[in-house]
C-alpha cells in the first residue's frame, strides 16, 4: 500500500466530532481562524478611526518647545525642576493631546487651560495680574534656590511662567501703599514698553504680597560687568560703552519725553540697568520709588553718589535730577570707577577726580584701564563733555534727555558750525579751542559770567587742546539718527 492511499484512507475517516472527516474538520477549522483574524483586524480599524475622530472635535494643547539658551540644574527633582524637564521631551502629538485632554477633564483650573487654545495668540498680556498660586507656581514656592539677587526693594527670583515664558519676579519690601494704588499704577507701566526698558509683564497683589514679574533678561547689570568682572580685559569696548551710554539716554528720553504724564526714575544707577546678550542696556525699577517715597530714594542715591546737590534744598525729585544721575553714570561707564570710592578716606566722588584728571593734564587716567583700545580724541572729549553737561550745579543749566540724545550722536552741536560760540558762552579766553570752562563745584559747562559770592569766576579753565586737539567744522557729518 503506498503512501498515498495510507493518507487519504487517514483523512477520510470519521472523527469523533459530530461523525465528521479529518480533512472536514481541519478545514473548518482553518476557515474559522481566518475569519477570527479578519474580524479582528476590522474592528481594531473601526475603532482607530472612530477615535481619531473623536479626538478631531477635541481641542489641543500644544507644549511650547523651551528656548535653546535655556538651561537647568539636573541635580534637583523638585516640582519645578520635573515641570521644566518635561519640557524638554519630544513627546509625540498624540501622547500631548491625550495628556492634555485627561488634564483638561480633571483640573480644576479650567479657565487658565482655555488661555492656552491655538486661538489664543498671548497668554499673559502686559500688566496682567497674577494670583498667588500663578507666582508660587513659577518660582517653586519662592524657593531660596531661585534667587537671583537682591536688590533696593526686595528679592528678585527666576521664574517660568505656564507658557514657557522665563520671568524674574521681584518680592518688594512691605509697601505702606494702598493695594487700590499699586495695582493701578503696575496698570500703568505695564503698558510701557521700549526697548531699553525692562518690560513689566504683570503683578501680583494678594494680601500683604507685593510682587512685579519682569521679562527675564540673563546677561547681569552693568555694576557687575564694571565693577565685579575678574579679567583684566573687559568684554565691554569702547564701542559697547558708547552703545549702552547711548541706549540709556533713550530709554530716559522716552520715559521723560514720550509719556504723559512723564515718568521719572528717582533710582538711577548702575546696578539698575541691565544688559542682553548684545549689550543692549534695559533699565529697570523706572517709577517704583513713588511707591517707597522720595525718602527711601534719597537715602539710596546719596550713599551711592548719584543724587544731584540741589535735592537736600528742593526736597522734590524732577526729571533734571535723572539727567544728573544720567552724567554720573556716563563718567562711571568711561572710568570703571564707582561714584564714591569706598576704598579710600575721605571717599572722593567720582565728579571731582574725573575734572582733577582733566584739570592736571592726566585724560589717559581717566578711561577703564581694562579697555583694550582707545577711543579717538573727539569721541572722548564729547561723551567727557556731555557727562559735565548733565551734572551742571544750576539745575536749569542741564540739558533734556532729548538733547542729550542729540548730543551723543556723531552730529551732535559739540562738533558742529556753532562750536566757537558755544565755546565762547563757556569760556573765559579768546580761543575756545585752547580750553574749556568747567565748573569747579559741579563739573558744569556753563556761563563765564557766573560768579560765586566773593565776586570770582566759578570757572576754571581746563585745558584740553594737548589731549584732544581741535575741532574742525568738517567734523560735521549731519544726519540725525
Amino acid at each position: 500500500m503506498s503512501f498515498t492511499d495510507i493518507v487519504t484512507r487517514k483523512l477520510s475517516k470519521h472523527t469523533s466530532f459530530f461523525g465528521l472527516p479529518l480533512l472536514v474538520l481541519i478545514v473548518s477549522l482553518i476557515a474559522f481562524f481566518l475569519v477570527l483574524i479578519v474580524s479582528i483586524l476590522s474592528l481594531y480599524f473601526v475603532f482607530c478611526r472612530r477615535r481619531k475622530s473623536y479626538k478631531g472635535s477635541n481641542f489641543c494643547l500644544t507644549i511650547p518647545v523651551p528656548s535653546k539658551h535655556r538651561h537647568y540644574d539636573s541635580h534637583s527633582m523638585s516640582s519645578l525642576d520635573r515641570r521644566l524637564l518635561s519640557r524638554h521631551i519630544h513627546e509625540s502629538e498624540m501622547s500631548n493631546r491625550r495628556y492634555l485632554e485627561h488634564h483638561a477633564a480633571f483640573s480644576d483650573d479650567m479657565e487658565k487651560v482655555a488661555m492656552y487654545l491655538p486661538g489664543a495668540k498671548e497668554v499673559w498680556r502686559p500688566g496682567s495680574r497674577f494670583s498667588l498660586r500663578d507666582i508660587e507656581m513659577a518660582t517653586n514656592g519662592l524657593a531660596k534656590a531661585n534667587v537671583i539677587g537682591s536688590g533696593d526693594y526686595g528679592a528678585v527670583y527666576r521664574g517660568i511662567l505656564l507658557d514657557n515664558t522665563p520671568v524674574a519676579v521681584k518680592k518688594l519690601v512691605s509697601l505702606s501703599c494702598k493695594a487700590e494704588g499699586f495695582i493701578a499704577e503696575m496698570e500703568a507701566f505695564g503698558q510701557v514698553r521700549h526697548k531699553n526698558l525692562v518690560n513689566l509683564v504683570g503683578y501680583c497683589s494678594e494680601g500683604t504680597y507685593r510682587m512685579l514679574v519682569y521679562e527675564y533678561v540673563d546677561n547681569g547689570n552693568l555694576f557687575q560687568w564694571l565693577h565685579e568682572n575678574p579679567e583684566k580685559v573687559s568684554p565691554l569696548t569702547w564701542s559697547v560703552r558708547v552703545k549702552i551710554i547711548r541706549g540709556i539716554a533713550k530709554g530716559l528720553a522716552y520715559l521723560h519725553e514720550d509719556l504723559e504724564p512723564k515718568v521719572i526714575h528717582r533710582c538711577l544707577k548702575s546696578s539698575n540697568i541691565l544688559l542682553d546678550h548684545k549689550w543692549n542696556p534695559k533699565i529697570t525699577d523706572f517709577g517704583l520709588a513713588m511707591l517707597f517715597g522720595p525718602e527711601w530714594s534719597r537715602m539710596i542715591m546719596e550713599t551711592l553718589g548719584y543724587i544731584a546737590p540741589e535735592y537736600d534744598s528742593t526736597y522734590a525729585f524732577t526729571e533734571k535730577n535723572d539727567v544728573y544721575s544720567f552724567g554720573i553714570l556716563v563718567m562711571e561707564v568711561i572710568s570703571g570707577r564707582t561714584p564714591v570710592d569706598s576704598r579710600h578716606d575721605p571717599q572722593p566722588y567720582l565728579i571731582e577726580w574725573l575734572k582733577s584728571m582733566v584739570a592736571n593734564h592726566k585724560v589717559d587716567c581717566v578711561l577703564d584701564p581694562k579697555l583694550k583700545e582707545m577711543p579717538s580724541s573727539k569721541e572722548l572729549k564729547r561723551i567727557i563733555l556731555v557727562a559735565l553737561r548733565c551734572v551742571d550745579p544750576n539745575i536749569n543749566d542741564r540739558p533734556k534727555m532729548g538733547d542729550v540724545l542729540h548730543m551723543l550722536e556723531p552730529c551732535d552741536m559739540l562738533l558742529n558750525d556753532d562750536l566757537g560760540r558755544i565755546m565762547r558762552e563757556t569760556s573765559c579766553c579768546n580761543h575756545p579751542e585752547e580750553s574749556l570752562a568747567v565748573s569747579v563745584s559741579g563739573g558744569s559747562v556753563g556761563s563765564p559770567n557766573t560768579t560765586n559770592k566773593g565776586g570770582e569766576s566759578s570757572f576754571q579753565k581746563l585745558p584740553f587742546d594737548d589731549h584732544f586737539g581741535n575741532y574742525h567744522s568738517d567734523d560735521h557729518h549731519g544726519g540725525h539718527q
